[in-house]
């Protein structure tokens, strides 16, 4: 091990296999937010009708936020020592998210598929902070994922806003 993965380590004092267990699940969830930004990013470019120019704006802001968001999952992996997923292989390798033509939805569909999207994610994440036992020694990674997870409950909230 260098010295930087020992630093990294030693201060969120976790030991070496835990560490790469939650890397792998950080990795995991870097994935599908990558997928998520993908898609985001999809609709932003392929949405039409009435509320064009509303939804247009609205989804520029998920996926600047969702690349916010994708870039402190990688520097939190490098801080437990890791390196973050960086190929669109890898990342498409571990995303668990379905792909989505946005050429083939109707405005509704496009939101809807991202709401379903977030709440998977959502879903991963509180599995991850309520069933692992890793995150007892790392509250740091633990404190991270509960912020990502508020962050997707507003955008949740937001896609189910404009879907009623």
């Amino acid at each position: 091990m260098d010295l930087k993965t020992s630093y990294a380590r030693s201060v969120a004092k976790i030991d070496d296999k835990s560490a790469a267990d939650i890397c792998k699940r950080l990795n995991h969830l870097l994935a599908n937010e990558y997928g998520l930004f993908t898609k985001t990013l999809n609709y932003h470019w392929n949405i039409t009708g009435p509320r064009f120019h509303s939804l247009h704006s609205f989804l520029e802001t998920q996926y600047k936020d969702l690349l916010e968001i994708m870039d402190s999952v990688a520097e939190r992996i490098r801080v437990l020592g890791d390196t973050p997923l960086s190929t669109v292989k890898d990342l498409n390798h571990q995303m668990s998210l379905k792909e989505q033509n946005g050429e083939d939805l109707s405005s509704s569909e496009m939101l809807n598929d991202l709401f379903s999207s977030n709440f998977l994610i959502q879903t991963f994440i509180k599995e991850t902070v309520s069933s692992t036992e890793l995150l007892r020694s790392d509250p740091g990674t633990e404190d991270f994922l509960i912020s990502i997870l508020q962050k997707h409950e507003m955008m949740s909230w937001m896609l189910k806003s404009h879907l009623e």
